[in-house]
């Protein structure tokens, strides 16, 4: 049984953050896996948004709720490409590199 409770309020105000950028968002602490989660109870049957990678409440949670809305959807993928592709180019180049070395050392 998931163990979580809503958290209604905060002293920096992040909480109220949330909610003006969509008023169904919630914010959520799973006591189990100790880890802030993003709910919409908009959503139908399941209210589930995200899980934020923070341990704390602060200003990168509204940041991470805004970048991640579905309005932004077309961004955050190009923006997922654009990483894949670079991390891709990396991965080429230092095979290459070791490829290389290995070539001339026999």
């Amino acid at each position: 049984m998931k163990r979580f409770f809503v958290v209604e309020s905060d002293c920096l105000g992040i909480v109220q953050r949330l909610k003006e950028i969509d008023g169904g968002y919630f914010l959520v602490f799973d006591i189990d896996k100790k880890k802030y989660e993003l709910h919409d109870k908009s959503q139908m049957r399941n209210s589930y948004c995200l899980t934020f990678p923070f341990d704390q409440i602060d200003e990168r949670m509204v940041d991470m709720a805004k970048k991640t809305r579905v309005q932004n959807s077309d961004a955050l993928f190009e923006e997922m490409e654009r990483e894949n592709k670079r991390r891709q180019d990396q991965v080429i180049s230092a095979t290459m590199k070791t490829f290389k070395e290995k070539l001339y050392e026999s």
